[in-house]
């Protein structure tokens, strides 16, 4: 069996103010793995993404990424292989251009001219932001930013993708672009970790769900599991996707026996439904 690539145990933080955002919080994550922490806002969530990434310290424990302790003096050169994707992308956007920001990692690294120009235009294409590549970050839409701050950790080509609430004050189009950039990428084998609160994206955006809240790990398993059982979620002050509610009382009648995640699979079920009753 591989090794994880990310290995957390008994983790635990507290803020300078005292407020104990971690409680002893334990996990892994395998290579290629997508996996959601989900929970409400002040869960610890977003605190445990910046452990992770290094950005923060625990109080207590030990979190490892690529084998390397976070803590560790060496870790700061595995950061070429992480990207991280803040929820608001102010906090990342800060040349006077966008693809400044764009080159910005790639340089940082010491990259050859020639391969961050390439690199650069590759990922402008794909996010479809190549229009905007000499436009000033603070004049954006929300949207646009949220791609571009992607489009400057893709730039990196990282083996470990994290990101905080991607999907957060996004309009549907922006959304729907993200999400199907994060599933291609996974298809290249990248590891993606997304902190979220919207249990609605979480079927199309992860395979493994680990439930955080109020700094505690309630339990974790794969998405269809944990996104149906319903007494989880409202122990964590979450509510399934619509979706999951409508076709589980669909089932709980005896008129489905599979309960979809997605809308294009309860599109088929439906029409199934139909078929069969006409």
């Amino acid at each position: 069996m591989a090794d994880s690539i990310i290995s957390a145990s008994n983790i635990t933080f507290n803020y300078p103010a005292g407020v104990a955002a971690l409680k002893g919080v334990s996990l892994e994550v395998m290579p290629g793995e997508r996996v959601a922490l989900l929970g409400p806002n002040g869960s610890g969530k977003s605190t445990l993404i910046l452990l992770i990434a290094g950005l923060l310290m625990p109080n207590s424990g030990e979190i490892r990424v690529f084998g390397e302790k976070t803590a560790s003096k060496t870790f700061q050169k595995l950061r070429s292989r992480i990207g991280i994707v803040f929820q608001d992308p102010d906090d990342q956007l800060f040349t006077p251009s966008v693809i400044e920001d764009i080159e910005y990692g790639p340089k940082n690294l010491q990259l050859p001219d020639e391969d961050t120009k390439a690199r650069s235009a590759h990922v402008l294409e794909k996010m479809s932001i190549t229009h905007l590549k000499d436009r000033p970050p603070h004049r954006l839409s929300f949207g646009e930013k949220k791609k571009v701050s992607l489009a400057t950790a893709l730039v990196l080509k990282p083996e470990l993708l994290i990101l905080d609430e991607p999907t957060a004050n996004l309009d549907l189009v922006s959304r729907r672009g993200l999400i199907a950039s994060l599933n291609e990428l996974s298809k290249t084998g990248t590891t993606i970790i997304v902190s979220t609160h919207d249990a609605e994206a979480i079927p199309e955006l992860a395979d493994r769900i680990i439930v955080i809240s109020h700094g505690l790990k309630l339990d974790e398993g794969k998405t269809n599991e944990v996104l149906q059982d319903k007494d989880l979620l409202e122990k964590s002050g979450l509510e399934p996707p619509a979706i999951i509610n409508l076709f589980t009382e669909l089932r709980n009648q005896g008129l489905i026996k599979k309960v979809p995640l997605t809308l294009e699979e309860g599109k088929e079920e439906l029409v199934k439904l139909l078929k069969n009753n006409p």
